[in-house]
């Protein structure tokens, strides 16, 4: 059976992981070779700080230090009326980003990201809803890993210890159930998640390790929850790649990105290509063209899948396509997350405000409705119920897609 491969090196590399982080987990804050930017986001919290400084929007003047030449800055307002995306308010402190965005349908939406932030979207307004910790303080950590499967099924993951899940928004609120650490290990940092119902759900992350009766000392980097009549249970997935993305177009067919230089120092921007056969499945490595971590991944369909990541790198994997095709990109800023409705229909979102809409044919850029401001914020998560209605998240910042066209940085 070919699966990536657990050398020694990676081993160590997931002891070492394993053995730094807290019980608290935040994003990681360290700048990787290869990489355009730094990992962590501008208003995400590191587990134990404080609040720290207002990173939010502001309804000043553009920042002496940041003239209207430097692409980041917001040299004059633009109106809803005017851009293509509007700001909604969302009752979150300017001090958080919201990294994840899931919904259902229109009117049953959530966004999660730091300070343990998550809300809901009931169709009017954005709600709070906190979760539950056993010393009744709240949670600082940044919840990047945010899949549902229905309106009565939702999760949220900041790391293996820290996997909360709801029946839903009922009554003006959701009641969060915390489930017991997933890992044998200590916990470890999870980034995506993804599946297709109920019983069939995986997140990925960090590298961890986990004893396998038959061979031993194993690395593994995602949690697959089983069906079990004694409540969730998580079997392990082998690897040794730190996983920014996943996507699959069915139960069988799914795809992961992430960055593998712990084992293998050249591959940064790593894309694997999961089949099932029996019980298991068979990862297989397609080659990215990539030298640079890849973020976000998603497709309209098996043969029509996208990837985007730093410095603006935009992957597509077509028909009867053996490898990655590079695209070319109207950006160079990193890109965080890419989602769509229909292979002319996709959108991608990154740093600097940074939009970006694929038509079928190129990408060009699309604009928001920033206040005038020093910096654009970053943004990390897409998500929409159709063509009409999709929501971007970022820092201090969710913004709803008006159907304009309109309107220039």
């Amino acid at each position: 059976m070919k699966r990536s491969s657990c050398t020694t090196k990676a081993v160590l590399a997931g002891l070492a992981l394993a053995g730094a982080l807290p019980w608290a987990l935040a994003s990681c804050a360290t700048t990787e070779e290869g990489s355009s930017r730094d990992d962590t986001p501008r208003t995400v919290l590191e587990a134990g700080t404080s609040d720290g400084n207002d990173a939010g929007l502001s309804d000043g003047g553009v920042d002496a230090d940041c003239p209207p030449s430097d692409p980041m800055c917001v040299p004059k307002p633009i109106s809803c009326e005017e851009a293509a995306w509007c700001p909604v308010p969302t009752k979150v402190s300017s001090l958080y980003a919201l990294t994840a965005i899931w919904g259902s349908g229109k009117d049953d939406v959530w966004a999660s990201g730091s300070g343990g932030t998550v809300i809901h979207w009931d169709g009017s307004t954005w709600t709070p809803t906190p979760l539950p910790t056993e010393s009744g303080l709240p949670l600082k950590n940044t919840f990047h890993a945010l899949w549902g499967s229905g309106p009565n099924d939702i999760w949220v993951a900041s790391a293996t210890n820290l996997i909360f899940h709801t029946d839903g928004f009922k009554n003006g609120t959701a009641t969060w159930t915390q489930l017991p650490n997933a890992v044998q290990a200590l916990p470890v940092p999870l980034y995506a998640a993804w599946g297709t119902g109920p019983d069939d759900l995986r997140f990925g992350g960090r590298p961890y390790y986990f004893s396998d009766p038959d061979h031993g000392l194993l690395v593994a980097n995602q949690i697959i929850k089983k069906r079990s009549e004694a409540g969730v249970e998580w079997t392990p997935a082998r690897g040794a790649a730190t996983i920014h993305g996943l996507w699959g177009s069915s139960p069988d067919d799914v795809w992961l990105i992430g960055d593998n230089r712990a084992e293998l120092a050249w591959q940064i921007g790593l894309a694997m290509h999961g089949t099932r056969q029996g019980d298991d499945f068979i990862w297989t490595e397609v080659d990215s063209r990539a030298s640079v971590v890849l973020r976000g991944i998603w497709g309209s369909s098996a043969s029509d899948v996208w990837a985007v990541g730093d410095r603006g790198t935009i992957r597509r994997f077509g028909p009867k396509a053996t490898e990655w095709e590079i695209i070319e990109s109207p950006t160079t800023e990193t890109l965080h997350a890419v989602w769509g409705t229909a292979a002319d229909d996709v959108w991608a979102v990154g740093e600097s405000g940074t939009i970006l809409h694929w038509d079928g044919a190129s990408w060009t850029t699309s604009v928001a409705a920033f206040s005038v401001n020093p910096k654009r914020p970053h943004l990390y998560g897409i998500w929409g119920s159709g063509p009409t209605d999709v929501w971007i998240v970022g820092e201090g910042i969710a913004l709803r897609y008006t159907g304009k066209t309109g309107g220039s940085k």
